[in-house]
């Protein structure tokens, strides 16, 4: 009788651990798309070619906020590291870092301050906020 309810007990806590992992990678898919979203809006309206986009890493800094790591235009070279922090809710708002010779020289306006900001797109363009907005998952390693 124990060798029972030891095993419903273990098969009860597997069951669990999966659910709550399935539902975990999900949420972060969720999160990487949504900023992935983010981005295009960045890209299609500050580059002056802008074709396609390629996210290679994503990862949690120590501090708590994400870094997105990609490349655009199928070229290695027009590399970004995209900045989504606790400031913005964790959202991508055009906290960027790239190479000022191969992608900067993509960009319309040379100054930060003139660029669109994502938020300021969603706005002009009435877009559904709620497409453009995820929280993100506890922990971003699995």
């Amino acid at each position: 009788m124990r060798k029972k309810v030891l095993m419903f007990i273990i098969l009860i806590m597997t069951i669990l651990i999966v659910v709550v992992y399935i539902s975990h990678v999900n949420k972060k898919n969720h999160y990487i798309e949504v900023q992935k979203s983010r981005l295009e809006l960045y890209f299609k309206y500050n580059l002056k070619k802008y074709n396609s986009m390629k996210i290679t890493k994503v990862q949690k800094t120590p501090m708590g906020d994400y870094l997105i790591k990609g490349y655009i235009n199928k070229d290695k070279d027009y590399d970004f590291i995209a900045y989504c922090s606790y400031e913005h809710n964790f959202q991508f708002n055009g906290i960027i870092s790239y190479t000022q010779a191969t992608l900067g020289k993509l960009f319309k306006e040379d100054e930060p301050k003139d660029k669109w900001k994502p938020d300021e797109i969603i706005k002009k363009e009435h877009l559904d906020k709620t497409k453009y907005e995820a929280n993100p998952p506890l922990f971003i390693w699995f």
